[in-house]
């Protein structure tokens, strides 16, 4: 029991950044105004991203349940990758009848500039159950590459 009780209490810098960041935006809610409980306070809202490093490639994982492909634009110009669109508010519901909404609504956007220099040309977008997988893939002068060692 006592071994349980210590990993559990151990600090784990992630949650404890996401806590303060929760903490932040409370904060600002506060300050200007916004209760953050309706649609119309949720406003732009940035979707959680996880970016995959390969020897070819950049891959990001973008949560987007609830978001018709659609409504969904992604676009590259120089370094930096913007993944932008909205989700709707539930369709033909008034707000009246919720005591809690947590979900954000409005519009997204979200960039990522990309450390090395990618091929524009072969950029892909997929979207499969509330997943956007964007794959970029690294220009061959960005690639690592293995130097021959010559003795002499």
């Amino acid at each position: 029991m006592n071994e349980m009780m210590t990993k559990t209490n151990r600090w784990d810098p992630v949650r404890d950044v996401a806590g303060l960041q929760d903490e932040v935006e409370r904060m600002f809610r506060q300050a200007f105004g916004t209760r953050g409980d309706g649609p119309a306070s949720a406003g732009a809202w940035s979707p959680a991203l996880d970016v995959e490093e390969t020897e070819d490639t950049f891959v990001l994982h973008v949560e987007l349940p609830g978001v018709n492909a659609d409504d969904v634009e992604v676009s590259l110009e120089a370094d930096v990758l913007t993944i932008a669109g909205e989700r709707a508010f539930y369709d033909e519901k008034a707000t009246d009848g919720f005591r809690r909404i947590e979900r954000r609504f409005g519009r997204f956007h979200r960039a990522v500039r990309l450390p090395d220099r990618v091929a524009i040309d072969g950029v892909t977008a997929d979207y499969r159950d509330g997943l956007l997988t964007v794959t970029v893939p690294k220009a061959e002068e960005a690639k690592p590459r293995r130097i021959p060692v010559n003795a002499s």
